[in-house]
């Protein structure tokens, strides 16, 4: 579909082809990071709806995750809500980032429960999402930050089509449980730092191939000793490239 010709996208006196809702992430409270996802839809004639929110996370910030995570969703929800009776047959994206993709991806299994919008007018691209099935951090981690509640997988998004983007390796979705494979565990931790801040160039092109799948429970269950030493083992050996390099920059001043 097609904005009419001399229309706005924008403008609220015309209904565009659609619409799309982008919610960036942590310390992200415009959506700057989801930039390059919205440009790719507004060259189809949809209209760009970023969503503010608190985008925080206690005690970094002055509101707990799942304050901020409420609030995005509230925000969003109303949002969406009401370009559709606006626009009732417009198409519906919403795409979000990290803490993003937790809100986007919530506010999608909202619609698709109760039946609101019709679910064939609705899509999702939800990247680095930490509410991810296949190994988001909150479907693993317990809770452990007060006001960061870590929620689980999501019931599923009905008929509506949801796109996971997800980067093999970075702990915010794709992280496998400590003792099914404690290696991976720890590569995932240090993923969160090496490549959750790398989805930018990706979000320019449609979405990629899901990551491999994580690995499963062991046939022999591993023993507490055995994951703390495969845990050890690997933080060092994560750690040992950096303390190297630490060391030789000290050692030739």
């Amino acid at each position: 579909m097609s904005v009419p010709a001399g229309a706005d996208p924008n403008d609220s006196g015309s209904c565009p082809a659609g619409a799309v809702f982008a919610v960036g992430g942590t310390w992200d409270p415009t959506g700057q990071t989801t930039q390059p996802v919205t440009d790719r839809y507004v060259a189809q004639g949809y209209a760009s709806k970023p969503v503010t929110y608190p985008a925080s996370f206690w005690p970094l910030g002055d509101q707990t995750y799942d304050q901020s995570v409420a609030a995005g969703a509230q925000t969003l929800r109303t949002e969406v809500n009401a370009f559709h009776a606006q626009c009732p047959g417009s198409e519906i994206v919403v795409t979000g980032y990290s803490q993003g993709a937790r809100i986007a991806g919530d506010v999608l299994g909202d619609i698709a429960r109760d039946g609101s919008i019709p679910q064939s007018q609705v899509e999702g691209v939800l990247y680095a999402d930490p509410r991810n099935s296949a190994g988001g951090i909150e479907t693993v981690v317990p809770n452990v930050v007060p006001g960061a509640t870590m929620s689980g997988a999501r019931g599923g998004f009905g008929d509506i089509a949801v796109q996971e983007v997800c980067i093999e390796g970075d702990g915010i979705c794709n992280m496998p449980k400590p003792r099914d494979a404690p290696e991976v565990f720890v590569d995932s931790v240090f993923g969160y730092f090496t490549k959750h801040n790398t989805y930018t160039p990706m979000m320019s092109e449609p979405a990629p191939p899901a990551p491999p799948a994580l690995p499963q429970t062991p046939s022999v269950p591993l023993q507490p000793a055995d994951v703390a030493t495969a845990i050890v083992t690997r933080v060092v050996e994560n750690i040992t490239p950096y303390l190297s390099a630490a060391l030789a920059t000290v050692l030739t001043k």
